[in-house]
């Protein structure tokens, strides 16, 4: 009887830990410009995961650097030590991203997380 309270209380145990992680779960993505605008790689991303997106600045430049993600309440200006941007997807379907002047755009796509992904 003992060794069964001792397993369910290891089974819990192991439950809260796994449930911790996968709290921790991050989406990192790239944010890069190029002649067709700003770019995220990968271009999909799952709704309601945190997302990292860490900025290149080798390519990003000028007002391209205030990125605006209206969606998701998103707008900051990156420089040199602070390249990342971070939010959480909270809906689905095509996203824009635009530089605080309205003049590069980009794209990218947030879809329904998996059965098996949650």
């Amino acid at each position: 009887m003992r060794t069964k309270a001792i397993l369910a209380v290891v089974l819990v145990c192991l439950a809260v830990i796994v449930g911790a992680a996968q709290d921790k779960k991050v989406q990192n993505v790239k944010l890069t410009f190029d002649d067709k605008g700003y770019v995220v790689t990968p271009p999909t991303v799952v709704k309601d995961v945190p997302v990292k997106m860490d900025v290149d600045l080798t390519t990003v430049k000028g007002c391209m650097r205030t990125v605006v993600i209206s969606a998701f309440n998103v707008k900051k200006t990156v420089k040199e030590g602070d390249t990342t941007i971070e939010f959480t997807p909270t809906k689905t379907g095509k996203i824009e991203i635009v530089c605080g002047m309205n003049m590069g755009h980009g794209t990218f796509t947030v879809t329904e997380p998996s059965a098996g992904s949650r």
